[in-house]
C-alpha cells in the first residue's frame, strides 16, 4: 500500500466515468456478477479484502487477499452462495457519500465487507478512495449486506443476471505493481441466459479441438519448443517444410503473373533501409519490432538499481559525516 505522504500511484485498470456510462448491457450483467461473487466470497470467508472486480472481455474478475488460497474445488460452493444472492433478488443501490465518509467505512471494514469489520480495515479501498480525483463522485453499490466502493453502472437487482460460471483462478500483483501486495484473481463469466453461456463454452471447446497448434503437432507439421525458440515461432518438420515450400512456389507463381519481381534483402538490417522502402511506418510493431537478445537484462537491472542504491546510501552518509 501507498505509504503515508507518497503520492498515490494510478490504477491502470481503473475506468473513467466515460468508460464506465458506455458500458455495454452485458458489461453491464458482468459487473454485477463480479458483485454477487464478492458477496459469496464474503459470505464463505468473511476476513477477505477485495481490490476491484471490473468486467472484462470474457467475462469478469475480482481480486482479493485472504489466507485461504482458492483452488477450482472451491468454485462450486462459491456459486452456491452466489445463487442464493441471485434469488434473493436484491437491488444494486447506489449511494454517493463525502470523501471522509468512504475513508471511515473503509477504515471500520464495512466498505467491501457485508458489515462493520473491527480490526480489519479495507485497505484496498482505502488506498482506491486515495486515486478518486478531487471533486469527482465517491459513490459505493449495495446489494443486500455487501456495500463496495464503486462508480456502477449496474443491472437493477441480482436477480437480473441470468447465467454465470467461475472458471480460473490466477495470481495478480494490485495494480498490475510487481512490488505490491500479490493477490488471487478469480475470473468468472455470465450472460443474459443458460442458452448463451452454453454456447460460449461450446464454442471454447470447439476452438481448442481446431487449435492449429495441437492439430499440426498431432499431423507431424511442426513442433513448437519454447526451450530453442519463441512461442510463436514452429520448428518444421519434413512434412511441414514441403507445404511451406509449396506454398512459397505458389505464391512466386502468382506474383510472376501479376508482373512483380523479386529481390532479397539481408534477413538483419538497418532502420533506415525499412523506412526508405517505406514497411516501417506501416508495419513498425507487427513486422519490425525491436529484438532483445540479452536474456540476463532482468538480472542486469535488479543489480544496476541495488548498487545506485547503495551509491546513494555512501553519498548521505558522506554528507552527514561532513557535516557533523
Amino acid at each position: 500500500m501507498a505509504e503515508e505522504n507518497q503520492p498515490q500511484q494510478p490504477n491502470p485498470e481503473r475506468k473513467t466515468l466515460d468508460d464506465r456510462n458506455k458500458m455495454s448491457d452485458l458489461e453491464r450483467l458482468r459487473h454485477s456478477c463480479a458483485h454477487v461473487f464478492a458477496t459469496a466470497v464474503l459470505r464463505i470467508w468473511p476476513e477477505a479484502q477485495l481490490a476491484y472486480g471490473p468486467p472484462v472481455e470474457t467475462g469478469f474478475y475480482y481480486d482479493l487477499e485472504m489466507p485461504h488460497r482458492v483452488t477450482q474445488e472451491d468454485f462450486a460452493r462459491i456459486e452456491e452462495e452466489m445463487k442464493k444472492e441471485i434469488k434473493a433478488n436484491n437491488v444494486f443501490q447506489k449511494i454517493e457519500v463525502p470523501r471522509e465518509q468512504a475513508i471511515k467505512d473503509a477504515q471500520s471494514g464495512r466498505l467491501g465487507g457485508l458489515s462493520e469489520r473491527p480490526g480489519n480495515v479495507s485497505k484496498f479501498k482505502l488506498d482506491l478512495i486515495a486515486q478518486i480525483p478531487e471533486g469527482e463522485a465517491i459513490s459505493y453499490f449495495q446489494n443486500g449486506d455487501f456495500l463496495d466502493l464503486c462508480a456502477g453502472p449496474h443491472v437493477m437487482r441480482t436477480g437480473n443476471i441470468g447465467a454465470f460460471k467461475l472458471t480460473t483462478v490466477a495470481a495478480a500483483y494490485y495494480k498490475g505493481d510487481e512490488k505490491g501486495p500479490q493477490l488471487q484473481r478469480i475470473y468468472g463469466t455470465a450472460f443474459k441466459n443458460k442458452t448463451a453461456l452454453d454456447e460460449y463454452f461450446k464454442m471454447l471447446e470447439e476452438a481448442k479441438r481446431r487449435d492449429h497448434r495441437k492439430i499440426g503437432a498431432e499431423m507431424g507439421l511442426f513442433a513448437i519448443d519454447t526451450e530453442f525458440v519463441g512461442p510463436g515461432m514452429p520448428l518444421w518438420l519434413p512434412k511441414g517444410t514441403v507445404l511451406v515450400e509449396e506454398l512459397e512456389k505458389l505464391a512466386k507463381e502468382t506474383e510472376f503473373a501479376a508482373g512483380y519481381v523479386r529481390v532479397r534483402t539481408p534477413h538483419l538490417a538497418k532502420e533506415k533501409m525499412y523506412k526508405t522502402s517505406g514497411h516501417l511506418p506501416y508495419y513498425a510493431e507487427s513486422m519490425f519490432p525491436p529484438m532483445e537478445m540479452d536474456e540476463h537484462r532482468a538480472d542486469r537491472q535488479k543489480i544496476e538499481a541495488r548498487i545506485a542504491e547503495l551509491e546513494k546510501q555512501l553519498a548521505d552518509h558522506a554528507k552527514k559525516t561532513g557535516n557533523a
